[in-house]
């Protein structure tokens, strides 16, 4: 085990079972992981954030909180069957806590390794924007995107990473539905690795991250939030 500077090892408590646990209505999106309580409607995203519970403190390693102001800057419109909508304003807060500072296994490349230099136990993002679509329409975009990553039992990694949101109109009802849940687990040192995305969904869509690696050319991404930093088979769940 490779620890990085300020990390110490994992205490007992960051060695248990943990994960994220999302709940997906027509309308509602609810998520329970450690030490946070997530809500999505069509009015709005709430949040809880225990700070003593979120992740594991024993670790040594601080929260790290971020707000990121989504106006006046170019990002990737959101590509949906019923619209293609493009961000105007609104923010992006997101949290994490590192739990170990190693790297992930292949198939994630050293770029998303040097944004994130460690595992997120966990990850949450609250994304709420202001976008237009194609005749100029005004509509508000609230999305939920959440991750957990950790070793597993015999020594390999895993990682659950659910995005899930809705395009509103200004009558308040929801035009289009984002649901992509993502799965990774791979034994020791990336073996045997799985991972899929499940979409059910009504935005659907991929990107080239243009990062020049193999295998980052048809990322499924929702905008600018990618669920895996590679590409990923996707299979759409029996309703």
């Amino acid at each position: 085990m490779i620890l990085g500077t300020g990390l110490v090892a994992p205490s007992a408590s960051a060695r248990e079972i943990q994960d994220i646990h999302v709940k997906e209505s027509k309308g509602r999106i609810a998520a329970v992981g450690p030490g946070f309580r997530l809500k999505l409607t069509r009015h709005g995203i709430t949040t809880s954030v225990v700070d003593e519970e979120f992740g594991d403190p024993g670790t040594g390693n601080e929260i790290v909180r971020q707000v990121i102001d989504l106006a006046g800057r170019t990002f990737r419109p959101f590509v949906c069957k019923n619209g293609t909508y493009t961000i105007r304003s609104g923010t992006f807060k997101r949290a994490w806590r590192f739990s170990l500072l190693e790297r992930r296994p292949a198939p994630y490349p050293e770029q998303f390794h040097a944004g994130f230099p460690g595992f997120v136990t966990p990850f949450l993002g609250e994304f709420d924007a202001t976008v237009t679509d194609e005749a100029g329409e005004t509509l508000r975009v609230l999305i939920s995107d959440l991750a957990y990553e950790a070793r597993t039992g015999d020594g390999g990694f895993r990682s659950t990473a659910p995005i899930h949101g809705f395009v509103v109109d200004r009558r308040g009802r929801i035009r289009d539905r984002i649901s992509l849940f993502g799965h990774f687990r791979s034994g020791p040192a990336g073996a045997n690795a799985t991972y899929r995305i499940e979409d059910r969904g009504t935005c659907h869509q991929t990107a080239d991250l243009g990062w020049g690696v193999p295998g980052t050319d048809r990322v499924v991404v929702t905008g600018p939030l990618l669920v895996f930093p590679f590409n990923a088979p996707v299979i759409t769940p029996q309703r």
